[in-house]
């Protein structure tokens, strides 16, 4: 629902910004802001694949994320999903490695 609406809210944006109503600036930030929103989930297969990848143990994602080492083993077991500033954070990571965050 919520994608949606960010969706619509582009659109209109769009239509705004063709017309001069809205300049590029202002286009620019919502268009990184319906991005922002579209960050996709991580599964438990994902965030190990992303550890391994970048050569760190569970204990140092998990200071990375300012998180417990609990946490990361149950997001890599599936037990639970990360949520808020952590998934944020990991979509960082996977799309531009772990010296962005550190």
């Amino acid at each position: 629902m919520m994608d949606d609406r960010l969706e619509r809210m582009q659109a209109m944006a769009k239509r705004f910004n063709a017309n001069g109503s809205i300049d590029q600036l202002t286009m620019r930030k919502i268009d990184a802001l319906a991005m922002s929103a579209k960050r996709e989930d991580m599964t438990a297969a994902k965030i190990q694949k992303l550890r391994k990848r970048e050569h760190i143990s569970q204990a140092v994602l998990a200071t990375v994320l300012n998180m417990s080492s609990e946490s990361v083993q149950k997001w890599e077991q599936g037990k639970t999903k990360p949520q808020g500033a952590a998934l944020r954070l990991l979509n960082i990571i996977d799309e531009k490695g772990i010296t962005a965050v550190i």
